[in-house]
């Protein structure tokens, strides 16, 4: 598909796209309904549609109209088309609802391939200096991004790799003389080479049993299931299997020590995160519960694999405006998703959540100088500990290094964004921190 976008010498006011099918499927018409008006001004008649309108243009600032706000509405229409939001765009009041932030295109669209949501991410800036200069940038960008995914899925070399696993309570936690409710596994077997590795993240807020114990017995689990005689054609089945079971033992464990009332009562079950890869010839497959992360950083590309999660998530995922997040508040972080939890049937039967323990499933291709990280969100957290930014950066700055040191290095730079408990602040700001890096190399290396 082609895109003749104008700009640069006014704007253009009204329902800002409708997308119709003609008589050829692969053909896409866009109606403007073209008003054009002198540079730098603003009339107080322009017509929009909330679902696609700049933030300039929502926000009558005339004077940051201009040829990069025609990247804008170029990235947005592809976000649209790949989160399957034609024609009517986002669902909701619009983009300002909800200050133009757009959720991870993931959520909509948990395949897309590695690097796009990045180019549309930098097309989308809401700083218009921030985005391509033009809307030809752009696409040169999309074409690279493009062109390195088909890259990795059709080159034939091998890999070898290199694993580095960390975790620590974290300096507040420490003080606080509060246990590590994380855990990291990494399990190698050869002949062929083949890697398990994974976080698991306890949830502390529960009322039965702990978060230490959930991890920990979802982790020995995990490593028992995946053992010398594994294979990558096995993941898929065998993890969701596991977490399903999971679940299923925690909750023995809480009837069989005596808490069977308070669970009847609506008491938290114990639970855990779980992201979980496995390493075979040139693939990663991930298996995911809750909000522990993995990230692929390639060369400057950092990229989130997998989603979240989290009611927030799961929300947006079933078409929820995204200003009604908002208004949740932190009740959008809570998790929907875990090994742990339970449910109170209308009889009063208390029985494990099939919906909630079932993992996001995705493959990913992998080439050499990849370096993979999964974590708890005690390392990656936007607003609390490190962003993704930030993570790349820091992987980018020391990729030399040993895959071990670079763990380390990742969990000292989120440990020293905690806060110490302080007669102010008692409990302090700070949590568990835990990560894997997976530096992929060739086999020569």
């Amino acid at each position: 598909m082609r895109l003749l976008v104008t700009g640069g010498l006014g704007f253009i006011g009204s329902n800002f796209v409708r997308w119709s099918l003609a008589a050829h499927p692969a053909l896409r018409i866009t109606n403007l309904d073209l008003r054009v008006f002198p540079f730098g001004q603003c009339p107080d008649d322009l017509r929009t549609k909330a679902a696609f309108a700049a933030p300039e243009i929502a926000r009558f600032h005339a004077e940051d109209v201009g040829p990069r706000t025609d990247v804008y509405h170029l990235a947005l229409c592809c976000w649209y088309w790949l989160a399957r939001m034609l024609p009517d765009g986002i669902p909701g009041a619009g983009l300002d609802a909800f200050h133009h932030e757009l959720p991870p295109l993931r959520i909509y669209a948990p395949m897309v391939p590695e690097g796009i949501e990045t180019v549309l991410r930098q097309g989308l800036a809401l700083i218009a200096a921030q985005r391509f200069t033009s809307p030809s940038g752009m696409v040169e960008a999309l074409r690279e991004a493009v062109q390195r995914a088909r890259t990795r899925r059709r080159w034939t070399g091998s890999i070898r790799w290199e694993i580095g696993p960390h975790t620590r309570a974290g300096r507040t936690k420490e003080a606080l003389q509060k246990p590590n409710e994380d855990q990291v596994l990494v399990r190698e077997h050869q002949n062929p080479p083949r890697a398990l590795v994974a976080v698991a993240d306890g949830i502390s807020t529960c009322d039965v049993g702990s978060g230490q114990t959930a991890s920990l017995i979802a982790t020995v689990a995990l490593d028992k299931a995946f053992n010398e005689r594994a294979r990558g054609s096995d993941f898929a089945d065998k993890i969701t299997d596991l977490c399903r079971r999971g679940t299923q033992t925690l909750l023995d464990w809480a009837m069989e020590k005596g808490y069977a009332d308070q669970l009847a009562q609506g008491r938290d079950l114990m639970g855990t995160t779980l992201t979980a890869g496995w390493l075979e010839g040139r693939e990663l497959q991930l298996a995911n519960l809750g909000d522990s992360r993995a990230y692929l950083i390639d060369g400057p590309l950092i990229e989130q694999l997998t989603v979240d999660g989290d009611l927030g998530s799961y929300l947006l995922g079933r078409r929820t405006p995204p200003e009604q997040l908002r208004e949740l508040g932190l009740m959008a972080k809570a998790l929907r998703e875990c090994i742990g939890g339970c449910t109170v049937t209308p009889s009063g039967k208390v029985e494990v959540m099939d919906d909630s323990c079932i993992p996001a499933l995705t493959r990913w291709p992998l080439l050499p100088g990849d370096i993979v990280v999964l974590c708890s969100d005690g390392l990656v957290e936007e607003g609390a500990f490190l962003d993704d930014a930030a993570l790349g950066e820091l992987v980018q700055a020391h990729r030399k290094l040993p895959a071990q040191e670079l763990a380390e290095l990742l969990a000292d730079a989120a440990d020293a964004l905690q806060r110490l408990p302080t007669p102010l602040e008692p409990e302090g700001f700070g949590d568990n921190i835990s990560c894997v890096v997976v530096k992929i190399l060739t086999i020569d290396n």
